[in-house]
Formats: C-alpha cells, sequence, structure tokens
C-alpha cells in the first residue's frame, strides 16, 4: 500500500492536481478491496477540507497494512505449534492474526481444525474428551 500511494503522491505532484481534486485521482486508481473499503468507509474521509488527502491516505495504510515477508508468515501459520509456555489463547490468537493478515481463503471449520491440531498434546486432549462429552447423550434428563 506505502509503494502505491508513493506513486499517487509522486502523480499528484508531477501533474499538479490540485488539492481538492487528489482524493478524487486516488480513488479512481483504487481496484478490489480498497475500492470496496472507499465506497464503504473512505468516503467519509472526504470532507472538502485540505487535509483530506493526507487523511484519506493514512486511513488506507492503517487498513490496509503492508504484509511484509509473506512467505515466512506463511511458514509460521502452517508449521507454528503451541509451545509450553504459551497459553492457549495467546496461541489462538496469533494464528487468527496471521491468517487475517494473509487474509487467506478458508472456511472456519478448517481453520478451526488447522488450530486445535496445532495446540499442545495437553490441551488437545481436553479438546477432545469435551467434545466427546458433548456428544453423550444425557439419560439422566
Amino acid at each position: 500500500m506505502l509503494e502505491f500511494l508513493d506513486r499517487i503522491n509522486n502523480s499528484v505532484s508531477f501533474y499538479e492536481i490540485p488539492t481538492h481534486l487528489a482524493c478524487a485521482y486516488l480513488k479512481g486508481h483504487l481496484i478490489g478491496k480498497a475500492k470496496d473499503w472507499f465506497e464503504i468507509i473512505g468516503s467519509s474521509y472526504v470532507t472538502g477540507t485540505a487535509t483530506d488527502f493526507a487523511q484519506l491516505k493514512q486511513a488506507l495504510t492503517n487498513s490496509f497494512p503492508m504484509v511484509r515477508n509473506r512467505s515466512v508468515l506463511e511458514a509460521e501459520f502452517y508449521s507454528s505449534h503451541q509451545v509450553r509456555s504459551q497459553t492457549p489463547s495467546d496461541f489462538v490468537y496469533k494464528l487468527l492474526k496471521i491468517q487475517k493478515i494473509l487474509d487467506f481463503e478458508m472456511t472456519e471449520e478448517n481453520l478451526l481444525n488447522h488450530i486445535i491440531m496445532r495446540l499442545s498434546p495437553q490441551v488437545m486432549n481436553y479438546v477432545e474428551v469435551f467434545a466427546t462429552l458433548q456428544q453423550r447423550p444425557n439419560f439422566y434428563n
């Protein structure tokens, strides 16, 4: 996103696009999720003031963080396992955060299975026992 915004900034300067038209110029170059984001949220940053362009660029940067070392994050997502010193919630949060950053297309069930299979053996045993207990019929009711 930063490179894209730098190119837009350079074009605005090079072509001497007036400040009040810079947001429209930026909008015209958005595609995909960024364009959808602008239609829903980003247009609220365009209010007719001189700072609109800077605010819009900052909002885009915040909404679409740059993914550095995608292959490193992918490797971490697929190879990590919960370590003894890590709480289950911290481990699950870490994997969910990576999945969100990389924007993997995964069903909820596949994501859940992926995470459960990487939990520590003690936690995984608890999850399996709990699931088994949930499936038993309750004869006392």
